[in-house]
């Protein structure tokens, strides 16, 4: 079985690796701190020196970063994508901005390398229950050249287009997450200030039109009181600014987008960046007069 390189090893990236190594394939894993590369490092699993080498080791290398520069740090300044045979498959599963990629793709295209833009729908925990879904866009003929290590990612996959298109589908769809757990904010701590429990107003909207998944998700955190991080309200943050910028490059002027992008950066102001994204509920709790579940 070939190898996969994997260029960024955060908490995603380990769940990745997770999923491979559990498929048997053998992965070659780079990351700028070294230590959280060596970390994963186990039998099949092989820590390169560097990002060229790493790169230059599979015919497919994903990669998993931050943001825009981080991608072309990697992949250009550090020699990633000089390094890929002619050939060979990059694919992409970053949240980053369209012209960071744009870039991307014109040095692949340059190098013979074809690249697959993508993005993941699940927190790590979710890859690593198999039920994780990818969004793809890019050359038919990569994706189908690259299924294989994509499916044992995630079996679910989403072809959106043939080149930026899961960028925008990414990031209209964590704008969304944005929006929702804002609305979900201030309709809880509303409940709660009038005197309904959330537990019992949580109840109401399970059973109602507006209950999903995704609710369903957050509403069970709220019960419990748990901040802990599938998203941090950083991460979201950065999220709602690429939602905002490209909404203005399309001349349109987001007025949710930029509501939420205040509440997170209130929110992490008041020292909630490193909680989940949820923590705008604290914001809203405060608002409304009453203690918020974390103190920071």
């Amino acid at each position: 079985m070939d190898s996969v390189t994997l260029l960024g090893a955060g908490k995603m990236g380990a769940a990745f690796v997770d999923r491979w190594a559990a498929a048997d394939r053998p992965v070659v894993l780079w990351n700028r701190t070294a230590a959280t590369a060596q970390a994963l490092a186990r039998p099949g699993v092989t820590v390169a020196a560097d990002a060229a080498a790493a790169a230059a080791s599979s015919p497919v290398v994903v990669t998993m970063v931050i943001h825009g520069p981080a991608l072309r740090s990697v992949l250009l300044d550090h020699g990633a994508l000089a390094a890929m045979s002619p050939g060979s498959v990059l694919i992409d599963l970053s949240t980053i901005d369209v012209a960071s990629s744009t870039a991307i793709a014109e040095a692949a295209a340059a190098a013979g390398v074809a690249y697959v833009r993508g993005a993941v729908s699940g927190t790590p925990p979710v890859v690593r229950s198999g039920n994780a879904a990818l969004l793809l866009s890019g050359p038919a003929a990569a994706i189908a050249q690259a299924k294989p290590v994509l499916d044992e990612l995630a079996p679910n996959h989403v072809i959106v287009g043939a080149a930026e298109e899961a960028r925008i589908v990414k990031i209209g769809i964590n704008s969304m997450l944005g929006g929702t757990t804002q609305m979900l904010a201030e309709a809880v701590a509303m409940a709660e200030a009038s005197g309904v429990s959330r537990e019992v107003f949580l109840d109401a909207v399970d059973a109602s039109v507006i209950g999903s998944r995704f609710m369903s998700y957050k509403g069970a955190a709220l019960r419990a009181r748990d901040y802990n991080p599938t998203f941090t309200t950083t991460d979201m943050k950065k999220d709602i600014t690429l939602a905002a910028d490209q909404a203005a490059s399309v001349g349109m002027s987001a007025p949710l987008a930029h509501v939420v992008l205040d509440q997170l950066d209130r929110a992490i102001d008041a020292g909630y960046g490193a909680d989940d994204f949820l923590a705008l509920f604290c914001l809203q709790q405060d608002a409304a007069g009453l203690p918020p579940d974390i103190e920071r």
